[in-house]
């Protein structure tokens, strides 16, 4: 129990009116039962006795003593302290207890919400609220306004073929092709299946029929992330609200696009049954390959109506709306397989599909081919190739394939009309015996400006879609054929050489066939190096000879040398893109993988650019329907390989051209040139890739599937019965094409080169005694094993598929071993394998 209160031990007052503080014996810090004692403090003794009246003693202990603030006298009345002190309150007499020490209501101040709100003056709160009071009735006329104004689409109203997307020349005048002409049939719901139906909803709006029209939840969450993210990004559709949307032709990310879709979808859901809505919605959109609504899409890609779709294939449609062109399965087979299979399993869970019917070994229905013109009439099969050809690029660029045949997109193009009209020469008076005579035959042309690298010309093929001679083909002989290029590599593998310090002037053995020891897939057996047959042994050739002359048994110890994966790496920075399969072994130098023409006009092109490297591209800039730029094409450069490596390369192309396999590609005037033939084993493919340093381009030619059957050999071409090489009709339609497009340009000389690298002589020592034996009688041919004896530097070790060899110079007495790859089977009992021969 606390003892009662001592006013005796409170200090007092002197005649001064200031306060007399007691201090407590030596060794005593507060006072003893009898009280303070001692003299008084002359430290203490000019205390205001104002500030002590404001200071109670709440409670006192023997060893404390507790203070507390009293309150003013104008913070509570004297009766109020009064009665607070008879309520039982142990402060002093007079002065107010623990409740009257708690806060209290100033006059004016706020009784609700959070302190800061209540200190604030009473008009502040006043203005505040009726703002906000103001701005929710705005609000509300605002929805009532637009709600009475906005008028409901019906399907037939939509057009969607209303904007028209135009594809244009580099001059941005004249037309290549348009892109808008809309596949749509519009059905009563009643000619859908139900099982269609219920695919749709799985995949879109499984509770469309026991919500409303809006998601308010979905609405939240979108305007939450899209306000982190700073724009609208990110939907919270319901089949309503998509409706709505594509019903205003419009995809912009913006709340003002969203407001007025919120409204359009309350106001359909006002005023039009669920089936209605339903309805609408299939009959308008977009399933890809350029169908508009159901029917439409059912016959794209199951030749039926929607009327006979079943579950299986309702579910394959139904899974396109996300992404038409990224979910369509001829084009991502994997990822339309897991859409489908999420459509399956809601269809299950709604109780709308027989569990049986589902499973993970379930496969979805086999849809048809693309036709890929999608109806539309083009001027020429150039033409369209070019016109796919941008799409895919806008696609990979971010624009979606709703925008491009909607959006009234103006796509200016890089196609300089000149040269784009010198490529269809080209190739048409080249190859008119030849085209007339093989059905089958399939040629791509491929021009690029080296120092932007925009494309200025196109030859995708001389057939798009269905020809007169009963052949069909939709895939681009530039950008989708990967075939072979033969030796058109080889450039490649002596730029990786050359910067790892080889030298044009280096001497190496060019025996008719080298013989590389090495593993096979059984553990033995010597990999098979040939020439072309026509010309056996070369002797000892330095590297501008060896180029010219595309000689297999140099180049293929000169890339083991440089390092297959340097190979590669350099590839991969010329310009061939990492969706391209490269074998990792010596095999590579020869072109044996599939590229296409685009890819290797990249790689040309860069040397052309003195080694700086830009992608190919076709469009140059897209400006939408509201006159807004868009897009842009790249203009990035990357540096691929040194000047000096470069303009050495150059030189050794130039000799391709004026003495080697390349006679037939000499330009007129004796413009300089440089480039390489290719042509692969058993005449599946002949190329000819060549520049001058304002222009560089690609020819390919093949039949067929690219060589891989027999039955598609480059041979009865008529002019070329036996086989066309790289050095013939390619490099003939390449030279064609080069006069043309540089009619009225000045020639440009190249750099001079530069001799890298350090020059290493493997010719024989001057005696009579050769170092590559030669076999008897007339027709033999000379054989050469890499021996520890020869004198040129040898590689550690020798390649095979899925083999690495590091960079680097290697002792003379090294001997070739090869890294043999668990995935290489060459049927387990080979002895010798023979890499593929390209003639030239």
């Amino acid at each position: 129990m606390r003892p009662p209160y001592d006013r005796d031990a409170h200090p007092h007052d002197d005649d001064n009116g200031r306060t007399q503080v007691r201090h407590a014996p030596a060794g005593r810090d507060h006072p003893g039962p009898d009280g303070w004692g001692g003299a008084t403090s002359s430290l203490y003794d000019t205390t205001d006795r104002v500030a002590m009246d404001r200071i109670g003693v709440r409670e006192r202990t023997a060893s404390s003593t507790t203070y507390v603030r009293r309150p003013r006298p104008d913070d509570v009345s004297a009766t109020s302290a009064v009665e607070a002190l008879d309520r039982g309150g142990d402060s002093p007499p007079g002065r107010a207890g623990r409740r009257a020490a708690e806060p209290t209501v100033r006059r004016g101040q706020g009784k609700h919400g959070p302190m800061f709100w209540r200190n604030r003056p009473r008009w502040l709160r006043r203005l505040v609220l009726l703002g906000l009071l103001f701005s929710v009735l705005m609000i509300a006329a605002l929805v009532a306004v637009v709600l009475a104004f906005t008028k409901v689409p019906l399907p037939a109203t939509v057009n969607t073929a209303e904007q028209t997307s135009v594809i244009t020349y580099a001059d941005g005048r004249a037309e290549i092709a348009k892109i808008g002409t809309v596949n749509r049939t519009n059905v009563p719901l009643s000619q859908v299946s139900v099982d269609a139906q219920h695919a749709v909803l799985a995949a879109e709006n499984k509770n469309f029929y026991s919500e409303p029209g809006i998601s308010p939840k979905g609405i939240a969450r979108a305007i939450w992330v899209n306000l982190r993210g700073g724009e609208i990004a990110q939907g919270g559709s319901t089949i309503t609200q998509q409706y709505a949307k594509n019903a205003y032709l419009t995809q912009e990310r913006t709340f003002s696009r969203k407001f007025k879709e919120i409204a359009m979808a309350i106001k359909i859901d006002q005023q039009y049954s669920k089936d209605d809505v339903l309805e609408f919605y299939l009959n308008t959109i977009y399933f890809g390959r350029g169908c508009y609504g159901i029917e439409a899409a059912a016959k794209t890609y199951f030749d039926k109506p929607a009327k006979d779709l079943t579950a299986e294939e309702g579910a394959v449609i139904a899974g396109l709306i996300r992404s038409p062109n990224a979910l369509d399965p001829r084009v991502t087979p994997v990822a339309a397989e897991r859409r489908w299979h999420e459509v399956i399993d809601t269809m299950v869970a709604k109780g709308w599909l027989d569990p049986s019917r589902a499973g993970p070994d379930k496969k979805p229905p086999v849809t048809k081919e693309r036709d890929k013109s999608n109806g539309l009439a083009v001027s020429s099969p150039q033409a369209a190739y070019i016109r796919d050809q941008v799409k895919d690029e806008l696609i990979a660029a971010g624009i979606t394939e709703q925008q491009i045949n909607l959006q009234g997109l103006r796509i200016q193009t890089s196609i300089d009309q000149g040269r784009q009209t010198a490529a269809y020469l080209a190739v048409t008076n080249v190859l008119q015996k030849p085209y007339a005579a093989v059905p089958d035959l399939r040629t791509g042309l491929v021009a690029v400006e080296p120092s932007s690298g925009r494309v200025l010309a196109w030859y995708g093929g001389s057939i798009y879609g269905k020809g007169t001679n009963g052949q069909t083909f939709w895939e681009d002989n530039v950008s989708e054929a990967q075939v072979p290029p033969g030796s058109t590599f080889k450039p490649i593998t002596l730029a990786a050489a050359l910067t790892h310090g080889a030298s044009l002037n280096s001497t190496y053995e060019a025996p008719d066939v080298l013989k590389i020891p090495g593993n096979a897939a059984d553990g033995s057996g010597t990999y098979v190096v040939h020439n072309d047959e026509e010309h056996g042994n070369f002797g000892y050739p330095n590297l501008i000879k060896a180029t010219a002359e595309s000689i297999n048994t140099v180049f293929v110890p000169l890339g083991i040398t440089a390092g297959i994966d340097n190979v590669i790496s350099t590839a991969r920075a010329l310009g061939v893109s990492k969706d391209v399969a490269l074998t990792d072994d010596a095999g590579v130098t020869l072109g044996r993988d599939g590229i296409t023409a685009k890819n290797m006009v990249a790689v040309y092109s860069t040397f052309a650019n003195g080694g700086k490297a830009i992608p190919p591209h076709l469009v140059d800039r897209v400006v939408d329907g509201k006159g807004k730029v868009i897009y842009e094409g790249p203009k990035r450069s990357t540096n691929a390989l040194s000047a000096s490596v470069t303009a050495d390369v150059t030189y050794a192309l130039q000799s391709v051209i004026k003495d080697g396999t390349g006679k037939a590609a000499q330009l007129a005037d004796g413009r300089p040139a440089a480039g390489k033939t290719g042509t692969t084993d058993n005449f599946r493919t002949a190329w000819f890739c060549g520049y001058v340093p304002q222009l560089a381009a690609c020819v390919n030619m093949f039949r067929g599937d690219g060589g891989v059957s027999k039955a598609t050999a480059l041979v009865g071409i008529p002019g070329a019965m036996s086989g066309v090489y790289g050095g013939g009709y390619p490099a003939k339609v390449w030279k064609a094409f080069m006069d043309g497009a540089l009619s009225g340009v000045a020639p440009q000389p190249f750099a001079a080169p530069k001799y890298v690298g350090t020059v290493t002589n493997a010719s024989p020592s001057p005696t009579p005694e050769p170092t590559v034996p030669q076999l008897p009688g007339p027709t033999s041919t000379a054989a050469a094993s890499i021996s520890p004896t020869q004198s040129r530097p040898i590689p550690e070790s020798s390649p095979t598929a899925g083999a690495t060899t590091p960079p680097g110079p290697v002792p003379a007495t090294a001997t070739p071993k090869a890294k043999q790859s668990p995935n290489n089977n060459n049927g387990g009992n080979n002895n010798n394998i023979t890499f593929p021969t390209p003639f030239g």
